[in-house]
């Protein structure tokens, strides 16, 4: 095969390959889409290694390595970059169509920041009323909610912006929480706290941690769970210090 056809497939399999890595999906999932597209795309031997931060592509000795910096949780890209990857498997799209309907999906945009601070905010509250919360809890744990996903963008272009992110977040939580109790009680301060807590918690990568480790994919499943309680622990240290903190004012806020 020429070195020019095989590099731009390799590209369009790193590209469908990175798009599923960034937006949550597991390990073996990433490989299998990458498989899916070289089988469709005419590339029968093709080699693959997947980790949470970075990708290894061969193919008839020609290689590519990514860096993955970038990790998020954006099903709706996941779902469309697995659509196009089983398409070309059955051949039902060229090499020029996937191309564009994978950059489409590259550069969509998601959800917008009012809608982000919505869902934060409800799914906050929800969490305050398992715990135990009633009104009072339900309405404080959604203002911590919104407030916290609020200041989510300015930590997104930091280096470890992820844990400066979840510890501001705690913190906030626990000062809004034991704050508001001061001027206007409301009752269950933890359902409060840790309802606005958790969705600072990446659940979903402590399960594809557990998934990638079931896989075999022992590299993948230990990094995922470190950072899954690394920012667990950021968020719950955030916590530890605001009550430290109105503990010291005296639960007043200068």
């Amino acid at each position: 095969m020429e070195k020019d056809y095989i590099n731009e497939r390799i590209e369009l399999i790193c590209l469908a390959a990175r798009l599923i890595l960034e937006n949550g999906g597991e390990t073996y999932r990433v490989e299998e889409t990458a498989l899916r597209m070289a089988k469709g795309l005419g590339l029968p031997d093709v080699h693959i290694a997947a980790f949470p931060t970075s990708l290894f592509v061969e193919a008839d000795g020609h290689a590519r390595l990514m860096r993955i910096s970038h990790r998020g949780n954006d099903m709706k890209r996941l779902a469309r970059t697995n659509d196009v990857s089983r398409l070309v498997e059955q051949g039902k799209l060229s090499f020029d169509e996937a191309k564009r309907l994978l950059h489409e999906t590259a550069n969509a945009k998601g959800p917008s920041q009012r809608t982000l601070m919505l869902s934060c905010g409800l799914a906050a509250a929800s969490f305050s009323l398992l715990f135990g919360g009633r009104t009072g809890s339900f309405l404080v744990a959604f203002v911590i909610g919104v407030l916290v996903q609020a200041i989510q963008p300015l930590f997104s272009h930091m280096e470890m912006g992820v844990l400066f992110g979840n510890f501001t977040g705690g913190l906030i939580t626990a000062v809004t929480a034991e704050a508001i109790n001061q001027f206007l009680p409301y009752g269950n301060v933890n359902a409060a706290i840790v309802g606005g807590i958790m969705p600072l918690l990446s659940g979903l990568l402590m399960t594809n941690a557990v998934r990638d480790t079931m896989y075999g994919d022992l590299i993948s499943g230990v990094t995922r769970a470190v950072e899954a309680l690394l920012l667990a622990t950021a968020a719950a240290l955030g916590v530890y210090v605001g009550l430290k903190m109105t503990a010291m004012l005296g639960g007043i806020l200068l």
